[in-house]
């Protein structure tokens, strides 16, 4: 739908945005996955919920106008981008909201209106890109992003309108609660935001090393497959943290579904890896087209890489946290975190690309090694 060199730059745009994103609703949508899943009560649930929204809005409006005016006042390295972010400068007051109803809808187990909601917010997006995209070019794709949020979130009320009653009237939890709350929340939001660097930090130090949109492109293209695995971990996470958060003091249970968790996912994922990384040229072709051919190697590379993320490195994490350990989660992404700047400055400075997609599977082993040894440690 656009050139090689206009998707550069509207990935470039969205990896700054994603940074911003980083510090979304300080983070209440993973306190109100932990709090929310062990309530006693309907009410409490709910009163976790209504002070998330609270919470997260407030913030993600301060965070909105934030990233507008950082749009006004700086330049971005890639000619372009600074005024698409302008755009999706408000994206954060969509996305509070469809994430916090999302997490809801796991935290009462109804995990088949969850995957509806899910389902209808990636049909949303895409239709959004392909219509919007071949009409308008990326301003088309950006009212398709926003879209997509929007529906999202009207289906996901529709489906928690019996609850509204009781929302209206609940009053929020009692401070010692909300202490704990934010305290959970904030930690769980640094975590992630240090997880979430290994994903964006590449294309960004990119971008600034090489100010290059088809540099951007290419990588991003690599990089599309692999990370977008991720869903199938994050599926198997998704049904299961409830569960572990519920029986999080009997070790020998937990230890036991996460060790035959570890046996299934490995084998498919390396299923899945292998058939990637033999037909990396093909799908590259077949999918993005010709003038992509040069993100292979890196495909390549990150493919593997998936193959330890996605079966060692994000249920280790959620397991974690699942516990209460976010403490360790956030030690691990620092450590991580430091290693994989270091390690993009050096590697991408001198082999560009791929040395990008070499950073961030080191990475992924690094923080698998750890988080398996001490959750295992945990468990004895």
């Amino acid at each position: 739908m656009i050139s090689k060199e206009r998707y550069g730059i509207w990935s470039y745009a969205n990896n700054i945005l994603s940074f911003f994103l980083l510090f979304e609703g300080l983070g209440v949508a993973s306190g109100l996955l932990q709090f929310a899943s062990s309530s006693k009560s309907q009410e409490e649930k709910l009163s976790y919920l209504k002070y998330a929204l609270f919470v997260g809005t407030t913030f993600n409006l301060i965070l909105a106008v934030i990233i507008f005016l950082f749009s006004l006042f700086f330049e971005l390295p890639v000619k372009g981008s600074t005024e698409i972010l302008r755009y999706l400068s408000f994206i954060p007051l969509v996305t509070i909201l469809f994430n916090s109803f999302q997490t809801f809808l796991r935290s009462d187990l109804r995990n088949k209106q969850f995957s509806l909601v899910t389902v209808s917010h990636t049909l949303t997006f895409f239709f959004g890109v392909l219509i919007g995209g071949y009409f308008f070019g990326i301003a088309g794709i950006i009212w398709g992003k926003y879209l997509s949020y929007i529906v999202s979130c009207f289906i996901a009320f529709w489906f928690l309108k019996d609850y509204l009653k009781v929302f209206l009237k609940v009053e929020i939890s009692s401070k010692r609660q909300r202490t704990d709350f934010l305290k959970f929340s904030i930690v769980c939001m640094l975590t992630n935001s240090m997880s979430s660097i290994l994903y964006l930090l590449d294309t960004f130090l990119i971008g600034i090393i090489t100010k290059s949109g088809t540099a951007i492109a290419s990588y991003k293209t690599a990089t599309l497959i692999p990370f977008a695995l991720n869903f199938i971990p994050s599926s198997v996470m998704i049904f299961a943290y409830p569960y572990f958060a519920k029986y999080s003091e009997d070790k020998v249970l937990i230890k036991e579904y996460y060790l035959k968790m570890l046996q299934y996912l490995f084998l498919l994922n390396l299923v899945i890896s292998t058939l990637l990384i033999i037909f990396a040229p093909f799908i590259i072709k077949v999918i993005f087209g010709p003038t992509y051919i040069d993100a292979v190697p890196p495909f390549r590379l990150l493919s593997f890489g998936y193959l330890i993320a996605g079966t060692f490195s994000i249920p280790s994490g959620n397991v974690i946290a699942s516990l209460k350990k976010v403490k360790v989660n956030f030690y691990i992404s620092v450590i991580s975190g430091g290693v994989n700047i270091v390690s993009d400055i050096i590697l991408i400075k001198y082999f560009g690309s791929i040395g990008a997609a070499v950073s961030t599977v080191l990475i992924f082993i690094l923080s698998s090694i750890i988080s398996n040894v001490y959750l295992f440690k945990y468990l004895r």
